[in-house]
Order: C-alpha cells, then sequence, then structure tokens
C-alpha cells in the first residue's frame, strides 16, 4: 500500500497542547470521552507501555497524574444519576483495572531497578484489558459520538498505540492486524472531514456561516471582509490539525513494517523501541487545538459544523 508523502502545516501558538485537568465536563458523556482520553493515546496506558519499555520518570509521573485524573472522574460519574446500576457496574470494571495499572506502576520501579530485560518485564505485569475494554464500549453505546470523538477512541486504549505498543513488546500478528485496522479507520474519519464544505472550499463556507449567524450583513462590508476571513483562517487551521494527526497515524503505520522486519530479524525489544521514531508532538498539537471550544466540532447525526 502506498502512503501519501508528509504534510506540511502551520500552527499557531493558541494550538499548543492544553492540559488535560483544564477540560471541563459538563456530563457524563463528557466524562466518558474524557475517561477514553485519559487512559488512551498520550494517556495513562500509553505512559504506563512507555514507562515498561524506557523505565523513565516522566512516564511514570504522567501515567500516575493519569490515572488519578479517571479516578476523580470515576467517581463523579458514580454520583450521576444519569447512569444506570448496569452502568455502575461497569465503571467499577473500569475502576479495577486502571487501579491494577496504578498499583502495578511501583512494581514495575522495582523490576528496572534490579536490570530485568523490557521483555521480562512486560511478561511479568501484564493485565487484563478485556474486561475494562468490554465495560468502555456498553458506555459508549449509550450516545452517539462525532467523527472526532471516534477518531480519539481509535488512537486510544484497547485501540491503535497501545495494539502498537504490545506489538512491539509481544510480536504477536493479532496486535498488527489491530493497530492496522485502528490506523485505517483513523484515516478514514481524516478523509470524510476533508470532503466537509469547511475544509473543501474554506472561503466559501466561512461566507455561508457568518450570513447563517446574521449577525454582521454584507451591508458592512469591512466587518463582513473581517469576520469571513477570521472563520476562514480558522477552518484552515482546523485542517492543518487533522493534516498533524493524520501524519503522525501514517508514521506509526509505516513503523510497524520496520517492528515486523526488526522482529524478523530477533531484535531485542530495547533496541526495536530504540529504531522507531515518531514524532506525536504535532498529533499532541492538533488533537488539543480540534477539541477546543469554538473548533472542529462536528455533530455525531448531522455531521455539520457547531459553531
Amino acid at each position: 500500500m502506498r502512503y501519501r508523502g508528509h504534510l506540511w502545516f502551520v500552527f499557531l501558538l493558541a494550538a499548543w497542547m492544553l492540559p488535560l485537568h483544564g477540560l471541563q465536563a459538563a456530563g457524563a458523556q463528557q466524562d466518558v470521552a474524557l475517561i477514553i482520553r485519559l487512559m488512551g493515546y498520550d494517556g495513562g496506558i500509553h505512559n504506563f507501555k512507555n514507562y515498561v519499555l524506557r523505565g523513565r520518570q516522566q512516564y511514570y509521573k504522567a501515567a500516575r497524574d493519569n490515572f488519578a485524573q479517571i479516578h476523580e472522574i470515576i467517581q463523579r460519574l458514580i454520583d450521576n444519576a444519569e447512569l444506570t446500576s448496569e452502568d455502575q457496574q461497569a465503571l467499577a470494571t473500569i475502576k479495577a483495572v486502571v487501579e491494577s495499572y496504578d498499583t502495578t506502576l511501583d512494581r514495575l520501579a522495582g523490576l528496572q531497578a534490579k536490570g530485568w530485560r523490557t521483555e521480562d518485564i512486560d511478561r511479568t505485569v501484564i493485565i487484563d484489558d478485556t474486561p475494562a475494554k468490554a465495560a468502555l464500549d456498553a458506555l459508549r453505546a449509550k450516545w452517539s459520538w462525532s467523527d472526532f470523538d471516534e477518531m480519539e477512541f481509535q488512537l486510544g486504549y484497547g485501540k491503535a498505540i497501545h495494539n502498537f505498543k504490545n506489538y512491539l513488546l509481544r510480536g504477536q500478528e493479532r496486535y498488527h492486524t489491530n493497530a492496522l485496522q485502528n490506523l485505517l479507520a483513523v484515516d478514514a474519519l481524516i478523509a470524510r472531514q476533508y470532503s466537509l464544505p469547511e475544509f473543501a472550499n474554506p472561503r466559501l463556507a466561512a461566507q455561508k456561516a457568518i450570513n447563517r449567524e446574521g449577525k454582521i450583513t454584507s451591508e458592512d462590508q469591512q466587518a463582513y471582509n473581517s469576520a469571513v476571513r477570521d472563520k476562514e483562517e480558522r477552518f484552515r487551521q482546523d485542517r492543518a490539525a487533522l493534516e498533524a494527526v493524520e501524519r503522525v497515524a501514517q508514521s506509526y503505520r509505516n513503523n510497524l513494517r520496520l517492528i515486523n522486519k526488526l522482529i524478523a530479524a530477533q531484535r531485542p525489544v530495547q533496541q526495536i523501541d530504540q529504531t522507531i521514531k515518531i514524532y506525536d508532538i504535532p498529533a499532541k498539537q492538533g488533537l488539543a487545538r480540534l477539541r477546543q471550544a469554538g473548533s472542529y466540532l462536528f455533530a455525531p447525526v448531522t455531521r455539520g459544523f457547531v459553531d
């Protein structure tokens, strides 16, 4: 399969990664979305896997912080009247798995201090994710989700990057297959957005958006043109953010093939990890940009732009 080349993109300083704890949840669905984000790409399990691979304190601290935030959100959800007893049971299941990861962090530190090989550490600290993944699926089934929410879900816990890390650690073909499937799903979600008017013809889409708002009419030509330019620039920045996520997802796909070659050459896990070069910061910045209020927020049913 041929992959598209790297795309050039520009971000304003405002698109820099927002701290997860700065996000405000406004209901049960938003809290579930936050759990998915905190467990997923650049979240708790991602940091946990990186700590297994590299033993750096930055990953230990990041994972511990992520797990603490997840516990807070779960407690908030437990008190939410929107949720049924089945939902509460699903939350309890997720909480138990997160606690297993959290308590295992210190055990990991001890094994690394003893100089254990990465492969042996991973085999010793394997945690069964099946109950938590099923519980998250059950909670997600309660609501409709935007393409952006689905994109974060496909990148995260139990999906693309989780499977990618497990393939690197364990070399089992099922992880390769699942990671590739998840990354292709992210590509398809992004491609669908490119066909929307906001990205296919941002100037015309900006004019229609300003006309629809009705706050500024074409009679005030200077103010109207300025508002259209601002809206058009927002659309262009959102597309640049999408392109950043797309580029990093493609980098993960390309590196799946490299991991496959290195596993076939019987290279040790640590050497494989050191060979893999993926620069995540553009995708992290892009996702932060896209989840900002007033940016890329698509309604799950109509897929129209939400202002």
